[in-house]
């Protein structure tokens, strides 16, 4: 995607606003890089415009938003739903899908093989979440954007569901998940690899402070699925290759 003069000028206004704020990078190719405030917009939203005119974002939907002019307040009479994943930094099984309306949580699957090739190299596996994703907030919660809003984490592997609920007409604001869904996520994961290797070797990797630690953990399931369960390693990875 490539900036533009009017974006450029909008998001200097919502900086005027504070609904954003600049942020600094030590990138000699980054001329201008900023986050949400908090305030309208989330602070687990960025932006990044390039010198060469590239601009990246963790959510190009909400900058056609302000391209349009379409930026609002939430509508606090709607219920609210929140989604969140796990299992995407874990090199073995599928990742997991959760939503909750902090009294229930309701969480699916998509397999292992959408994170090998050829599914992988397709990005097949942003579709199956986000098929998982619409099938548990219209079907299980019998949401519609009339009745919900949507809180979602702003992580890539939500990208394709951002879209989708967008199409359908809910208002889809990114945050940082954490309580009820994210705990209950984490553990149903953990059940999950369990059943599926007959071995209890998930983690949450946001328990670990130690960047070395975390290396050491990965590298240990890495090595055990690749000698006792290579047909569930994540095998599209570049990192497998």
């Amino acid at each position: 995607m490539r900036t533009s003069k009017e974006l450029e000028k909008k998001l200097r206004s919502l900086v005027d606003k504070g609904i954003i704020v600049p942020r600094t990078e030590n990138n000699q190719y980054l001329k201008v890089s900023y986050r949400g405030s908090g305030k309208l917009i989330s602070p687990k939203w960025n932006v990044k415009i390039y010198t060469s005119g590239a601009l990246v974002s963790n959510d190009c939907g909400l900058l056609q938003d302000i391209l349009n002019d379409r930026l609002k307040e939430p509508d606090n009479t709607l219920k609210v739903l929140k989604c969140d994943d796990a299992g995407i930094g874990f090199p073995l099984c599928g990742i997991a899908v959760g939503v909750t309306d902090e009294e229930r949580v309701e969480v699916d699957y998509v397999p292992v093989e959408y994170f090998q090739s050829p599914k992988f190299e397709k990005k097949e596996y942003l579709y199956k979440y986000a098929e998982l994703g619409m099938k548990i907030i219209t079907e299980k919660f019998k949401a519609g954007p009339k009745t919900h809003r949507i809180e979602i984490c702003t992580g890539f592997i939500n990208t394709q569901l951002k879209d989708h609920l967008r199409r359908a007409g809910f208002d889809v604001r990114g945050i940082e998940i954490t309580g009820l869904l994210q705990n209950t996520l984490e553990d149903r994961y953990k059940h999950y690899v369990k059943e599926m290797l007959k071995a209890d070797l998930a983690y949450d990797p946001k328990e670990i402070k130690d960047p070395g630690a975390l290396g050491r953990k990965f590298y240990a399931v890495l090595n055990w699925g690749k000698k006792y369960a290579p047909h569930m390693l994540k095998s599209g990875w570049q990192s497998m290759k």
